[in-house]
C-alpha cells in the first residue's frame, strides 16, 4: 500500500478542535488560554504533520449522524442475535473467515468499513487492504447465512461512504457491488426446429 504524503498546512478544524482540547486541559476560558491553545495547535499540526486525507474534506454531517445511528441499532440487534446463538448450545454455530471485495479502493473507507464491521458482534476483521476485507463471522451455518455477513459488510461501506466519500467514492454506489453481479440467465433450450 503506498504512504499518503504527509500536509504540510494547518487545518481550521483541527486548529480549533486542539485548541478546545487545550482549553479544557486547563480548565480556564480565558483568552490567553485560547491564543495560547491555537498556537500550540498550528505547533502540533507544523512539527507532527498528518497525512493528506481526502475523504476528511467531504465529510458530511448527515452522512456520519446516519453512520453513528445505524451502527448504534447494528449493536443492539447483533448483541441480542449472537447472545441467543451462543444460549443455544444444542445447536452449534460454524464459524468461517470470508473475504468481503469493497466497492473503494481507499483505505480510509476500508479501514473504518473494518472497524465497524469487527465493532457490531458476530465478526471480526482478520485482515483489510484498500478494496477488501477478511472477516472472521460467527454465523456462517449456511450459504444464506454468509452472503447475509457479507451483504452487511457491504450496507456497513455503503453507510460509510455516504458520511465520507468523495464523490468519485459515492458514483460507486451506483454501481453494484462486487463480488454481487449476477451471471446472465441461460438461454432456454429452443422448442421448434424454426428456433435453431
Amino acid at each position: 500500500m503506498k504512504r499518503p504524503a504527509l500536509r504540510y498546512r494547518a487545518s481550521i478544524v483541527a486548529t480549533v478542535g486542539l485548541a478546545i482540547v487545550w482549553m479544557m486541559l486547563w480548565g480556564e476560558l480565558t483568552l490567553g488560554a485560547a491564543v495560547f491553545g491555537v498556537l500550540v495547535a498550528l505547533l502540533i499540526q507544523i512539527v507532527f504533520p498528518l497525512p493528506d486525507v481526502p475523504e476528511l474534506e467531504s465529510f458530511r454531517p448527515i452522512g456520519f449522524a446516519r453512520l453513528v445511528l445505524v451502527t448504534l441499532g447494528g449493536l443492539v440487534v447483533s448483541s441480542f442475535q449472537v447472545a441467543a446463538k451462543v444460549l443455544a448450545f444444542w445447536r452449534p454455530t460454524r464459524n468461517a473467515i470470508i473475504r468481503v471485495p469493497l466497492r473503494s479502493q481507499s483505505p480510509f473507507i476500508t479501514v473504518i468499513t473494518a472497524e465497524l464491521a469487527s465493532l457490531v458482534p458476530g465478526s471480526v476483521a482478520v485482515d483489510a487492504d484498500a478494496g477488501w476485507v477478511l472477516l472472521h463471522v460467527f454465523d456462517a451455518s449456511t450459504p444464506a447465512a454468509i452472503e447475509h455477513a457479507r451483504a452487511k459488510v457491504r450496507s456497513t461501506e455503503a453507510t460509510v461512504l455516504r458520511a465520507f466519500g468523495t464523490a468519485e467514492d459515492r458514483a460507486l454506489l451506483r454501481l453494484p457491488a462486487p463480488g454481487t453481479e449476477q451471471a446472465p440467465a441461460p438461454r432456454p433450450a429452443p422448442d421448434t426446429e424454426e428456433e435453431r
